[in-house]
């Protein structure tokens, strides 16, 4: 692959993504963070192993440290990463969020080059002092003394939690000891995760009303099932489109 390729499929990815944030926020009235985080997993799953299965055959035997390469980046990047970020979007803007998930690439890029030893370009250094200048401001909205007080919004600071997640998942990937190919690794990462967030979505809503997160909302939730909100949900929308 020529790196005019990857970065083609890289700006694919990130047109792609954009769109999560607006669908974010409205997928949040309805549902909590971790059923939407659980909802993803448990889409993405069948179809990583379907095609896996189809394009690389079956999976080698499995080996300690695949294991353990599978685990690390389900808990970090469809565990950790994916519940934070929809617990910080319903304190943030999808504005917001974006501007703030630019973070990631940054670190990414920092780490890389003292793990990796990966070159870091004038240009490179340019932009990376742009976007934290970026993020800065959006913390701060705009005054300087919220950051002087620490008086940011927790929203913001749960997504960049989320994205110190990522950071850990992006670099895993590129250094554990792992025999899968990208796609099994990817499509072992979402089972994995799979397994993990069900549980808790299912649970998710009688947790919320015992600590009284949300008060009259959060009592609404704990008498409907998961379930029963995602179907809700696809209904409304089914109905808008007639």
């Amino acid at each position: 692959m020529t790196h005019r390729h990857a970065y083609a499929l890289l700006l694919g990815v990130a047109l792609l993504w954009a769109g999560n944030y607006p669908l974010a926020k409205i997928g949040l009235h309805e549902l909590g963070p971790i059923t939407m985080s659980a909802l993803r997993t448990l889409i993405a799953a069948p179809l990583l192993v379907l095609v896996s299965r189809l394009l690389e055959g079956p999976l080698p035997p499995l080996a300690r440290r695949d294991l353990i390469a599978v685990v690390v980046l389900a808990v970090s990047g469809f565990v950790g990463n994916s519940a934070l970020w929809y617990v910080g979007m319903r304190g943030t803007s999808p504005a917001n969020a974006g501007i703030l998930g630019a973070a990631s690439p940054v670190v990414v890029a920092l780490a890389a080059a003292t793990w990796l030893r990966e070159r870091v370009s004038p240009v490179n250094l340019v932009g990376i002092g742009l976007t934290m200048l970026a993020v800065l401001l959006t913390i701060a909205q705009g005054s300087f003394h919220v950051l002087l007080t620490l008086s940011v919004n927790r929203g913001d600071v749960i997504i960049l939690l989320s994205q110190s997640m990522w950071v850990v998942y992006t670099l895993y990937s590129r250094a554990n000891l792992s025999t899968f190919s990208p796609l099994q690794m990817l499509a072992g990462a979402h089972v994995v995760a799979a397994g993990l967030l069900l549980p808790l979505a299912l649970v998710e809503p009688y947790l919320a009303a015992l600590e009284g997160v949300g008060s009259h909302v959060a009592d609404q939730r704990a008498d409907i099932s998961p379930i029963t909100r995602v179907w809700r949900l696809l209904k409304a929308s089914t109905l808008g489109r007639v």
